[in-house]
């Protein structure tokens, strides 16, 4: 048994915070977790479309790690860490097996995103998202652990992080301020680990905001993210160990996130995941016509949905002018293959089921004097796409197709959200943090969305959660070896 010195501080329970926890209690190494919310999950929990996986046993294609690396460096366009994205990609089978295998989560539906050439994105085939499911999983499992040990684990919630303490250039342990009593204490360890996520939801302070400081165009968005992502790690290192920060204007805007028709201005929107499009979701434009090849890279979908989907007057449905919303259309034989997600975004008021007509309905609504717009011209642009379906040919140059959209399908409103911030500390292939010198920070490491390198200008759905997954167990074997 470690002594109650001997122990490493986890700043995050996402999924990057909980692997690493789990696999350092499980050799019995000590671990304090410091959670800001009352909960643990993060925004892991929330993740819907899957975790990447190459090669593994529940894919029946050509997929290869190598591949797996080409479409992670091109959709980073040039601004990936080559030896993160070999890490990440090549260590992908394992993260798949750990999770099916020893934690026996069910990862047997694997589904092709955008910007990827196969199908490699796991999810369950039950009624969990794979967020959610895996994230539950590891939950119980440390609990479990700590019900037999207890003096192995100490979970600290509504604690957020102030201070990074360090003596003699060495990390060695953190402050934290209880949100409850606002007391604040030390606590310390031999190594601290950051997870506590990216700053996609720092709007709320301008005067320490992160997105206002760097990208103050995208304030405008609603997010994606828990109104805790505020960037606390990112913070807290610059300012306390000259943590060096990179690529911090690199924020991945995705294109969809569903907007509630009874609450349209909400800053906060639930994200439509990409599986909606990867199983064969089309997106149209106010002026009811598609604009994009669903299936490219998320920065490109988003970039169209902003040159093609602004709202341009007053409307019915008090959508602000100005602001963007393209409407996703699923087809009705493309239900089975997602129909969890569907009917949980069904019962939220996301998604409904109807007809060419009840669909004419909603965009005349949003763009309520293009005469243009009848159901003539709309069942024109359905069946269109019906006939690319058919020939696999698509002038907007879609290659994956699902079923064509006939007379019931399901259909919502959607609008870019702030989603993934690609930048934060930057971390060596260990996920050792490095200052702005480029030496590395001795015991202080950064794992998940709080680091930064690995997905470069844009990342790929579903190598989020395994990035937590993949670098969550290097960082603990970093640390049971050390």
């Amino acid at each position: 048994m470690h002594s109650p010195t001997s122990q490493t501080i986890v700043v995050g329970s996402g999924l990057a915070g909980l692997t690493t926890t789990l696999q350092l209690i499980s050799h019995n190494h000590k671990v304090t977790l410091i959670e800001k919310t009352s909960k643990l999950g993060g925004n892991s929990i929330k993740a819907s479309s899957g975790i990447n996986g190459v090669p593994t046993i529940y894919q029946n294609n050509d997929d290869t790690v190598e591949v797996f690396k080409d479409d992670t460096l091109k959709s980073g366009k040039g601004l990936c860490n080559l030896a993160l994205v070999d890490e990440l990609t090549s260590r992908s089978r394992d993260a798949i097996e750990w999770l099916t295998q020893d934690l026996k989560i069910d990862l047997s539906s694997v589904t092709q995103l955008g910007g990827h050439s196969f199908a490699r994105t796991h999810k369950g085939a039950g009624k969990l998202p794979p967020g959610f499911a895996i994230v539950s999983t590891l939950v119980k499992r440390i609990e479990q652990i700590q019900e037999s040990n207890p003096d192995i684990l100490t979970i600290l919630k509504s604690s957020r992080l102030s201070k990074i303490l360090s003596e003699n250039g060495k990390v060695n342990g953190v402050q934290y301020q209880n949100e409850i009593t606002n007391d604040l204490k030390d606590e310390h360890g031999e190594n601290v680990v950051l997870a506590t996520g990216g700053f996609s939801a720092d709007t709320q302070n301008l005067d320490t905001s992160l997105l206002k400081q760097y990208r103050p165009d995208l304030l405008q968005f609603p997010s994606s993210n828990g109104e805790q992502t505020t960037g606390d790690g990112q913070k807290v290192a610059l300012r306390d160990v000259d943590a060096h920060l990179i690529q911090m204007d690199q924020i991945q805007v995705h294109p969809t996130g569903f907007i509630k028709l009874d609450n349209v201005e909400s800053h906060w929107k639930f994200l439509c995941g990409e599986l909606m499009r990867g199983i064969g979701g089309i997106l149209l434009s106010p002026a009811g016509k598609r604009f994009v090849n669903e299936l490219t890279t998320r920065d490109v979908v988003t970039d169209a949905v902003i040159k093609n989907c602004q709202v341009k007057q007053e409307n019915e449905m008090s959508l602000p002018v100005g602001t963007y919303v393209s409407v996703l259309v699923v087809s009705g034989d493309d239900y089975p293959k997602a129909a969890n997600h569907i009917d949980f975004y069904a019962s939220q008021g996301l998604l409904q089921k109807g007809t060419v007509e009840d669909l004419l309905k909603l965009l005349q609504k949003i763009n309520p004097e293009n005469e243009k717009l009848n159901v003539g011209s709309l069942q024109q642009v359905l069946d269109d796409y019906g006939n690319d379906v058919k020939t696999k040919q698509d002038p907007l140059g879609r290659s994956v197709f699902g079923g064509a959209i006939s007379s019931q399908f399901y259909f919502g409103l959607t609008t870019p959200v702030l989603h993934f911030a690609m930048g934060g500390i930057e971390v060596d292939s260990n996920a050792r943090a490095i200052n702005a010198q480029g030496k590395v920070i001795p015991n202080l490491y950064a794992v998940g969305e709080v680091s930064a390198g690995v997905h470069g200008a844009n990342r790929l759905g579903g190598s989020s959660l395994l990035e937590c997954v993949v670098f969550g167990k290097i960082v603990s074997q970093q640390i049971l070896n050390s």
